[in-house]
């Protein structure tokens, strides 16, 4: 385990309640960036960013119990925190990409968003859309989705998913959350389940 992810599990440690759905999430995002790179052509350390990510999406609860921005709590923590292991650059890229795992993907008044380099915004774009459709997998917090295997091809991406016991209720959240991943790679996003 890298000195960024440690550091990134010691932050969570102090704010998430449920580090099992944050957890859950990071492994399932991970398996979508991957089946993605030949797509996004994304390395190593961009994964890492999105893993850190993912492990810190939801701190922001501690700060907003009914749950009201916790997004954008999650993305001021990031922000706020003394980082060892990451760069100042990249700290605000990473609280973005956290900041977009739910409600609207980047928006013209979104100032953070658009403080950022246009290199960083397509970063965000990607790695935000991969945690966007992650988190939204679990939607339940209960890990019925086991496994996201994802492709792309010049028509679409496709996630297929092995689930265990219903999926209604999240392929109802996965659809309202694929928009990020779809503006940037300009192709439909598309999800299949199977038991």
């Amino acid at each position: 385990m890298s000195p960024f992810i440690e550091e990134s599990l010691g932050l969570r440690a102090r704010y998430d309640e449920e580090p099992s759905h944050s957890d859950h999430v990071a492994d399932l995002a991970l398996q979508i960036f991957d089946g993605l790179r030949p797509w996004h052509d994304l390395r190593d350390h961009p994964r890492e960013l999105l893993h850190g990510a993912a492990l810190l999406h939801d701190i922001g609860w501690a700060k907003t119990p009914d749950g009201k921005g916790h997004h954008k709590w999650s993305a001021k923590l990031i922000r706020e925190h003394p980082w060892k292991h990451l760069s100042a650059d990249e700290v605000p890229v990473m609280a973005q990409i956290a900041r977009y795992h739910r409600k609207t993907s980047p928006q013209p008044d979104h100032a953070e968003f658009h403080a950022l380099s246009a290199p960083a915004q397509r970063l965000v774009m990607i790695l935000g859309g991969i945690l966007r459709i992650a988190d939204a997998l679990d939607r339940t917090h209960t890990g019925k989705v086991e496994r996201a295997d994802t492709s792309a091809t010049e028509a679409k991406i496709v996630v297929r998913v092995k689930i265990t016991g219903p999926w209604n209720a999240e392929r109802e959240m996965f659809a309202a959350k694929r928009d990020m991943l779809q503006i940037i790679a300009e192709r439909p996003v598309e999800v299949e389940g199977a038991r």
